[in-house]
């Protein structure tokens, strides 16, 4: 029955303590599958919303373009609008696409000794820029740390990520930092809000694809399709670190991404 799709049957839990094991180990596997697919679910239904709005509104200005309805002055405007929603449909697609190639035995990664500190300093030439625009207060602490293995590119992918959600969400005001940190066994790098954080339980599912997309989408904004914390997961975990979130010391939320310093990664894999 499993096989061929239903997962609403269960097997009785009955009979000698070997058949009855058995049944209650194929029953919790139809409701784990049951919850899998229920999650793939919501998440294709959000990515399809996601994709469909900024098509949407592609289409529509196109077509006013094409119709002349739109002439002049206005259709600067318009084709501005047509190249920020293109932008948004490229990105929602690039972050699947490498969700997708995580999944890939052959995802290619580029490891070398790295600096955080000077990635998280590099990172916030950038970032104090956009969050002077959007008036948020930015800071960074990046205290040298030593160096991590780790692929420079995906990690700053990393960084901008986590930032570019969090100025999504941070108010006027309000502080988004950079912070490195660690010990003799490890690195960390933080990036920390004053926005809204999330509520106590949505912090255990935080990485799961599109688990807090529609919770939030309508209260907040959101990003694109629930995506991008989930490929933030697949690549920290990749590259052999540990991310986790929680409330963070300026009243939102923390990311706390942690690698173990290149030598101590070396000196594991001796036999």
């Amino acid at each position: 029955m499993l096989r061929s799709g239903r997962r609403d049957v269960r097997v009785p839990v009955a009979g000698p303590t070997e058949v009855s094991d058995v049944a209650g180990a194929v029953n919790e596997l139809a409701d784990a599958l049951a919850r899998s697919e229920e999650r793939q679910r919501r998440f294709l239904l959000s990515v399809s919303h996601e994709l469909r709005t900024p098509l949407t509104a592609v289409r529509g200005f196109a077509e006013s373009l094409a119709d002349g309805v739109v002439t002049g002055a206005d259709a600067a405007d318009a084709g501005r609008v047509i190249v920020r929603e293109a932008d948004r449909l490229d990105r929602l697609v690039g972050d699947l696409m490498e969700l997708a190639r995580l999944e890939a035995d052959d995802f290619r990664l580029d490891p070398v000794p790295v600096d955080l500190a000077a990635l998280a300093a590099d990172a916030a030439t950038v970032w104090s820029a956009r969050c002077a625009e959007a008036g948020v207060r930015f800071a960074v602490h990046a205290r040298p740390v030593g160096r991590i293995a780790a692929d420079p590119r995906r990690l700053r992918q990393v960084v901008d990520g986590l930032a570019e959600n969090a100025l999504r969400v941070t108010p006027a005001g309000a502080p988004l930092v950079i912070a490195t940190g660690g010990d003799g066994a490890g690195s960390w790098l933080q990036v920390r809000d004053g926005g809204p954080g999330l509520a106590p339980d949505d912090y255990a599912v935080v990485f799961e694809r599109g688990a807090l997309h529609d919770r939030y989408r309508g209260r907040r904004p959101v990003g694109t399709g629930g995506v991008g914390l989930a490929l933030v997961h697949g690549l920290v975990t990749r590259m052999g670190g540990t991310i986790r979130a929680e409330p963070a010391p300026e009243g939102g939320a923390c990311f706390t991404l942690t690698f173990p310093r290149a030598g101590a990664q070396d000196a594991g894999r001796r036999p």
